[in-house]
């Protein structure tokens, strides 16, 4: 017997609808259509009853089995309320409703009335599902998207764009519809689907376009088990491009396209997976009790975070000098400089745009970052690290650096290894604890992710005229403090113009017995013995690193030697960042170098064996070096360190 069904908003999305019910062929029967525009003129559903709304519908005697309601979502409330009191299972698009309010009254009006709700997040539908869950649960999801929306977009309706009408709330913005279903599935592959799942929302909302609601945002979403969801979007891109899902497990990382049910494996392989479409899913559940994939219930995760936009202030405007208009196309698209790249580091980073400093975002004002001067100017941003992921190795870092003129030469979050985060000190190993984030290198198996992250909490940080100073604590995931940590930076102007010197100790203290402090080199992987003093830089071309007897990255990788310059051409100019130990220990550590790669320099404190340490017993990470516009001469490389 086929299945009455009546379809609410015949435009827009409605026409998906109409395709879908005529490709059902005899299992449903279009009842009649609501829609104050009235119906198809031609095709399918043209010879349906037209209604200007449900209710008119309802007063006329028409009682459908189902009601799909594709409507704006301020009217879905009011809609679904109208469907499930008249006895109807619904088929409610997305986002379910426009408050969580409104949520928890269509629960308990559902539950009263005992019909079935499937919410339109067709992405739930994908096979791609049941082949993630394989790999067992994710350490942390990751989604990023990059939409393009023109003029003709914003000004299509009364409601594009805003995130109330008349008192109504709409909540129109990229995290909640063009995107929403970017957050719903990240959400649901980490296990996080109803209210309850979600401890915290934090989210910097954006507008490039004159519109009311927000254009382009980050959000990230703490778990009530502590992991972290997160998600970058924008509707300001120049060129559209499918949005992506990494899902990271101890087995592997695997990107998801929501869109086309692709799995991009890290070997580059793609496999196809298809999906269940959501509303023949509705209509088995109505013939043969299959579980539903979208239940009404189990859109509370992705509900909280909608409550968290609609009652967020106002989105911040876009600084002018980042937004560009492209007016050579029907209708003029506004975009924002660089934003695919932002977007896609931003959310495999954990991180709110700010975090990572894009360059269009506000500066934060978190009370984490400290700026630090030399003669006036900025020249570096210390950050106590305490909103990195914590699989990312949260703990104290130095970004953005800049020369003297404002050439930036670190980076934090860069998409290749969001866990590299500026200028720190961190290792991969200690007692099996990685303090640098990623996945852990574990000999004879390779690199795994593991539930073995620690965290560097910041105790105390004191600016001073010279520098700053900071203390640590290097926590094991069950609270252990395993290492205690001061550090202090000196930093003043050199004699060259150029430049800027700086001398750093760190002095690590064992508050546990016998601790081992290793990397990835002492643990089995050849040449691989990075930790310690790290330096990421951002991306970089005609490298030259050197030493005063070797140059190139194989020749310097791994090279005992009295300092090391890293000169490069960056985004603002050519730099060059020179590095020396400060005492006899740091002096007979190799360096640790990549170009290839990526950019970055070290020294390594575990090359090939671990470092021991007993309670009590403490080691010193001392260095100084210089930060210069241009590329120095070996010359002038001597006479700064000699200073």
């Amino acid at each position: 017997m086929a299945t009455d069904v009546l379809l609410v908003g015949a435009r827009g999305f409605g026409a998906n609808h109409l395709q879908n019910l005529e490709r059902l062929g005899e299992r449903v029967r279009l009842v009649a259509l609501a829609d104050p525009s009235g119906g198809p003129e031609f095709g399918y559903g043209s010879d349906a009853p037209a209604f200007t709304g449900l209710a008119e519908a309802f007063a006329s005697g028409i009682r459908p089995d189902v009601v799909i309601i594709a409507t704006p979502t301020g009217t879905h409330f009011a809609l679904a309320s109208l469907a499930l009191e008249h006895g109807c299972d619904l088929y409610l698009e997305k986002p379910p409703v426009a408050t969580m309010a409104q949520f928890e009254d269509l629960l308990s009006l559902q539950e009263r009335s005992g019909r079935a709700v499937q919410i339109g997040f067709q992405s739930f539908g994908s096979h791609a599902f049941a082949r993630l869950a394989e790999l067992g649960q994710p350490t942390s999801v990751a989604a990023w998207g990059a939409w393009t929306r023109d003029a003709a977009y914003w000004s299509r309706s009364a409601w594009a764009g805003r995130r109330s009408v008349d008192g109504l709330p709409i909540v129109d913005g990229v995290v909640t519809n063009p995107l929403s279903h970017a957050v719903a599935t990240a959400l649901r592959l980490a296990g996080a689907r109803r209210r309850e799942d979600v401890a915290r929302v934090e989210l910097e909302l954006y507008r490039a376009n004159d519109i009311e609601a927000d254009d382009t945002s980050s959000v990230r979403v703490t778990l009530s088990d502590g992991r972290i969801v997160s998600a970058a979007l924008t509707l300001a891109a120049p060129e559209p491009s499918d949005p992506l899902i990494e899902v990271r497990t101890p087995a592997a990382d695997v990107v998801f396209s929501y869109t086309t049910d692709r799995l991009i494996q890290q070997d580059g392989t793609e496999i196809d997976t298809g999906r269940t479409d959501l509303f023949e899913e509705l209509l088995d559940h109505r013939d043969h009790g299959v579980a539903l994939h979208a239940p009404l219930v189990e859109t509370g995760a992705f509900m909280t975070v909608l409550e968290a936009v609609r009652t967020a202030p106002d989105p911040v405007p876009v600084r002018a000098a980042a937004v560009g208009i492209l007016t050579e196309r029907a209708a003029p698209l506004t975009t924002i400089a660089g934003i695919d790249e932002w977007v896609e580091r931003t959310a495999r980073a954990g991180a709110l745009f700010s975090e990572v400093h894009a360059p269009f975002a506000a500066t934060p004002k978190n009370g984490r970052a400290h700026e630090v001067g030399v003669g006036g100017s900025v020249v570096a941003v210390h950050d106590d690290g305490s909103a990195v992921a914590t699989t990312s190795g949260p703990r104290p870092f130095l970004h953005p650096v800049r020369t003297p003129g404002g050439v930036v030469v670190s980076d934090a979050h860069p998409a290749d290894h969001d866990w590299h985060l500026g200028v720190s000190v961190a290792l991969q190993h200690v007692n099996g604890v990685n303090f640098w984030g990623g996945p852990t290198y574990t000999r004879g198996l390779g690199y795994r992710w593991l539930a073995d992250h620690g965290r560097i909490r910041t105790t105390s940080f004191t600016v001073d005229e010279d520098g700053f100073s900071s203390t640590a604590e290097w926590l094991a995931p069950d609270g252990t403090v395993l290492l205690s940590e001061s550090t202090r930076w000196l930093l003043r102007a050199a004699s060259d113009p150029r430049a800027w010197l700086f001398r750093t100790a760190t002095t690590l203290r064992a508050e546990s017995p016998q601790l081992e402090l290793g990397s990835p080199g002492s643990n089995g992987r050849a040449r691989a013995g990075y930790g310690g003093f790290s330096w990421r830089f951002p991306a970089a071309s005609d490298v030259d690193v050197r030493t005063a007897r070797a140059a190139g990255e194989e020749a310097v990788h791994g090279a005992i030697a009295p300092w090391l310059a890293f000169s490069a051409r960056f985004a603002a100019g050519e730099a060059t960042v020179v590095l020396a130990g400060d005492d006899v220990r740091t002096r007979e550590d190799p360096w640790f170098v990549r170009v290839d790669d990526y950019p970055g320099i070290g020294s390594a404190l575990a090359w090939e064996e671990p470092l021991r340490l007993d309670a009590g017993e403490s080691i010193t990470l001392a260095y100084r070096g210089a930060v210069a516009d241009g590329r120095l001469a070996e010359d002038d490389i001597m006479t700064l360190l000699q200073e």
